[in-house]
Formats: C-alpha cells, sequence, structure tokens
C-alpha cells in the first residue's frame, strides 16, 4: 500500500478519476433549464446593423457623438429645425451647439430654445437618420437660483439608442449551414427560387410571408409529435421527411425550417424559444417560434411559423420582437397590435372580408392565444447562437450522429449559453463558472498525469 501512495502518478490519477465524476456527474444531472444566461432588452435587439451611440462628449460648445454601427458614412449631413447646416466627416462628427444658451430670464420658456437636430449618414440609403432634440441650458440659472452646478449641461429627448453595452452585429445569429454541404444548400436555393417563388424586388416581410404559406402548405399534416432523430438531422432532411410523411414535427421543426429557408431567402433570422420547466418535468411553457431582420425599419420582428403569423405591428406599424410581444402579453394591451397572418388552417374563420387562403392583416388579440399562454410571469425567452442544431438530452448515443452536433453541443454545455430575456433571476453565470472551473481542473488533473506518468 506504502508503494502505491509513493507511485508518483497515484495522486494525479485519484484526483484526475474524482474530477471526472464530478463532470459526469453534473454533466449527466443538469437540468436543461440551465443552459443560458440572462442579458437585457437591449443586448439581444440593438444590433450594431443600426447606428446608436455610447456616449457624448461636450467641449466647448461643441458635442461630439461616439456612434458605434459596422459602417463608416463618409460624410453626415446635420440639419437644425429643419435646416441642412454642415457636412460633416463620418469617423468623427461634432455638432456645434445652437445659440443662445437657456439662462431662465424672465419671459424665456425651455420650450423656445429646443432645437431638433438631424444626422443623415452619406451616401443616401447606407442607414436611419439619427434624431434628437436637445435644449442648452447655462449653468447661470441654477447658480442664480442657489443650487451649484459646475458646467452647462444638455438636456436630450431622442429614441436612438445611447449607452454602454455590447451590441452584437445581425450576423452573429445568422447560421450558414455550411456544415450541410454545398448539394444541399443548392437544392435548398433552388427551393426558395422555383416552389416558394422568391424574387430580388421582394421587401423582407413579403419574404417572410412567401415563406410561411408556402410551409404551411408543405406541412399542413405534418403536425405531430417528433422522433428523436430530428435532433440531430438538419432542417432540411427534417423538412423533407414531414413533407413526405415519414416524420411529424412540433413547433420546434418549424421554427428550425423556417430559419433555414428565410436566411437562404435572404431574410436574417433566429431561433428563438421559451422552455420553462422545473426537474426536467414540470413545466410551465414551451414552444418555439423566430425573428426576422427588418432591415427596412432596422427590428427584430417576431413571426411564429406554427401559427402563420408572419409579424407583429404596433399601432404605428412598427413590427415588434420577442420581448414588447411579452410585455404586451402580460399587461394584455393589444389595442392597436396587428398580425400578419392567412385566412386559412387554423385561422379559416377569421371575421375578415378576404378570400380563403388569402394573408390578411387582423388584431392581434384574435390570432394571440398561443403566445398569450406561453408568455406568462414563469417565462425566459432563449435566443440560439448558431449553429441552429437542438440540445443534447438524455439520448447521449445522438452525439455520435453528427459531429456539428456534437461541437455545438460541447459549446453550449461549457462557453456558450444561449441568451436569455426574462422577468426572473437566473443561475447562469454560477452554473458556468462550476462546470467551466471543473472541466479545467480535470484538464489540469489529466496533464500532471501525463507528466506523472512519464
Amino acid at each position: 500500500m506504502r508503494e502505491l501512495f509513493q507511485n508518483p502518478a497515484f495522486w494525479p490519477a485519484l484526483i484526475f478519476a474524482c474530477l471526472l465524476a464530478a463532470n459526469l456527474w453534473v454533466f449527466l444531472t443538469r437540468e436543461w433549464e440551465s443552459n443560458h444566461r440572462a442579458v437585457d432588452y437591449a443586448r439581444i435587439n440593438h444590433p450594431l446593423d443600426a447606428p446608436s451611440i455610447r456616449r457624448w462628449q461636450l467641449q466647448d460648445n461643441l458635442l461630439e457623438p461616439e456612434i458605434i454601427w459596422n459602417r463608416t458614412p463618409s460624410h453626415w449631413q446635420h440639419f437644425v429645425d429643419g435646416k441642412m447646416t454642415a457636412t460633416l466627416p463620418g469617423n468623427a462628427p461634432a455638432i456645434e451647439l445652437c445659440a443662445p444658451k437657456f439662462h431662465g430670464k424672465p419671459g424665456e420658456l425651455l420650450a423656445d430654445f429646443r432645437h431638433t437636430h438631424v444626422l443623415r449618414p452619406l451616401p443616401e440609403g447606407i442607414g436611419p437618420d439619427l434624431i434628437f432634440s436637445l435644449v442648452h441650458i447655462a449653468r447661470e440659472h441654477y447658480r442664480d437660483k442657489g443650487m451649484h452646478f459646475p458646467d452647462d449641461i444638455v438636456i436630450f429627448d431622442t429614441k436612438v439608442i445611447v449607452g454602454k453595452f455590447r451590441r452584437r452585429p445581425v450576423s452573429d445569429w445568422i447560421d450558414d449551414y455550411a456544415y450541410m454541404g454545398q448539394s444541399a444548400l443548392a437544392e435548398a436555393d433552388r427551393i426558395v427560387r422555383d416552389e416558394i417563388g422568391v424574387q430580388d424586388a421582394d421587401d423582407t416581410l413579403l419574404r417572410m410571408e412567401k415563406i410561411t404559406a408556402w410551409m404551411r402548405h408543405q406541412l399542413i399534416n405534418a403536425g405531430g409529435v417528433p422522433k428523436d432523430d430530428f435532433r440531430w438531422l438538419d432542417p432540411l432532411s427534417i423538412f423533407k421527411e414531414m413533407r413526405d410523411g415519414n416524420g411529424k414535427g412540433w413547433c420546434t421543426q418549424n421554427a428550425q425550417i423556417f430559419t433555414f429557408f428565410a436566411n437562404r431567402a435572404g431574410v436574417p433570422t433566429r431561433f428563438v424559444f421559451c422552455g420553462t420547466v422545473q426537474s426536467n418535468r414540470l413545466i410551465y411553457n414551451g414552444h418555439s417560434w423566430v425573428e426576422c431582420y427588418l432591415k427596412e425599419q432596422h427590428r427584430w420582428a417576431y413571426a411564429d411559423p406554427q401559427q402563420a403569423i408572419v409579424a407583429v405591428h404596433d399601432h404605428k406599424g412598427i413590427v415588434l420582437n420577442s420581448a414588447d410581444v411579452f410585455h404586451l402579453c402580460e399587461r394584455e394591451l393589444f389595442e392597436g397590435v396587428t398580425a400578419r397572418t392567412f385566412k386559412a388552417w387554423q385561422w379559416q374563420n377569421l371575421p375578415v372580408e378576404a378570400p380563403p387562403g388569402a394573408a390578411v392583416t387582423v388584431p392581434f388579440s384574435l390570432v394571440n392565444q398561443v403566445a398569450r399562454n406561453q408568455f406568462n410571469p414563469q417565462t425566459i425567452i432563449k435566443y440560439r447562437l448558431p449553429p441552429n442544431v437542438e440540445d443534447t438530452r438524455d439520448i447521449y448515443s445522438m452525439l455520435l450522429k453528427s459531429p456539428t452536433y456534437t461541437w455545438v453541443n460541447f459549446k453550449r454545455y461549457l462557453f456558450e449559453p444561449a441568451p436569455a430575456y426574462s422577468h426572473l433571476p437566473t443561475n447562469g453565470v454560477l452554473t458556468y463558472r462550476v462546470r467551466q472551473s471543473l472541466f479545467a481542473g480535470l484538464v489540469a488533473a489529466l496533464t500532471w498525469l501525463a507528466w506523472a506518468a512519464c
């Protein structure tokens, strides 16, 4: 026994065995619900593809915005109260504040000192205008009334996003499906062109509408419990099996298929889902849908392929994302909110004048039953980063089916949790620290063991 303890490989081997057991125990007893990490609304819904402002610098009479954008315009046209005043450099525009400042003298109204500024990127059409109103208030206004202010202040009124946070480009969310091979992608592109009928002139919403209608026609009898193999199969194979009657699909498969064909049709689309569970057995909600990026509005748009909902709009015609719809359902604030869908399938009896099968715009309250059920106080909305493959649960032999499936699940387990939005706190940070620490310890113990064995 003493010789065993004195063997230089004994202790590293023992530690390695303990850490291996700990890693396996954490992996095999994990809850699927723990594979995400909470993030805020801004990081989910404000991509780099639309200009925003990280911070402003005010020096003397110049206001300099630090603009965050994955494009650099050649110049910015600067308008004040509708009149163009200057053409500014694209990489560092500096705005001269309008004089005079507000001093609060008798008869002065703050509203009379408010000016609306527009920064328009050039060349025209490269991106949206940055619009903001501001009032420049002299520090003397406060000092004369007995309150110390060290500097002038500027009050902003703007819908431009301002703040320091990580902004992902839309491309971060988009799967290129390269692992499927060129022949499969070429077949998908032919389907998009010849069967779905997407044309170059189609705007984003029309493309979404065409894909939704085509999918519902193709898969009208394909609803049902999916087989296990659908977890690792690619979306084109899943679609073919469902279309040909060799498999059934839930909302998850519909969302996967839509995400695939939409991306091939030039509509940047990400897979979104909620599945709030307890002990992998008690289910509070469970549904899958998608979000498409509308370049026309520079916004993510909620869409539900299984429910044939193309998009949801507010009373101004602005598309709403999943978090927006979540909040509407939470408060049941549906007045003026509309949905684009079809007078077909489960919506044949919509009270709207239109021929059967036609695309229609209706009050969202008529078609929001699934959204209202799924978006509840327990809801955690999760956004899948590519590649768009499923998560491993229970049947671990699937890890032998596809190297892409295996690698993606390894990354999600250790390094790349699904970003999630919710009212609820999560243990995502602690969960991943424990997993990473155990795995790092295992690698270190294996290295020590290899060194001792030499």
